[in-house]
C-alpha cells in the first residue's frame, strides 16, 4: 500500500517561517514492477541532494545554497533546506536508483517480486 505524506508536508510548509523545511513538487508515476518519483529541484546541484530509504520510506533532502563569492544586488531566491518523504510498501531496496537532469530528479523504485514457492502437499493425519 502506498501512502503519500502530503498532509505533513503541507503542515510543515505552513510553519516554514518558524524554522520548518520547504517542500518541492513531485510526480509519482506507476511503472512496470514499481514506481518512479520525479521531483522538481531547480537551482539544486546533485551534490547537494541526499536520498535515503528506511522502514519503507523514501526521503529526499536537498539544500539550495547561495554563491558565496557573489555580490548580490538583488537576492529574491531563498536559501532552503528542501525535504520530502514518501511511504511505500514492499520494495526491492537494492533496485533503487536515481539520476538528475535539467533540474529534475528521477528516482526509480522496483517493487519486490513475490517468490514462487513450490506447491506443498498436506498429508492428512
Amino acid at each position: 500500500m502506498l501512502i503519500f505524506n502530503n498532509f505533513f508536508d503541507e503542515l510543515n510548509n505552513f510553519f516554514y517561517g518558524q524554522g520548518g523545511y520547504k517542500s518541492f513538487p513531485v510526480d509519482l508515476i506507476e511503472i512496470e514492477n514499481g514506481f518512479q518519483v520525479v521531483a522538481e529541484m531547480p537551482g539544486v546541484l546533485k551534490e547537494d541532494v541526499k536520498i535515503s530509504f528506511e522502514s519503507g520510506e523514501l526521503t529526499i533532502e536537498a539544500d539550495r545554497k547561495k554563491d558565496a563569492d557573489a555580490k548580490y544586488l538583488i537576492n529574491e531566491r531563498d536559501v532552503l533546506h528542501l525535504k520530502r518523504t514518501i511511504s511505500f510498501g514492499e520494495i526491492n531496496e537494492d533496485s533503487i536508483n536515481a539520476k538528475m537532469e535539467n533540474g529534475l530528479l528521477y528516482v526509480t523504485i522496483k517493487t519486490k517480486v513475490p517468490e514462487e514457492k513450490p506447491k506443498k502437499t498436506i498429508i492428512i493425519e
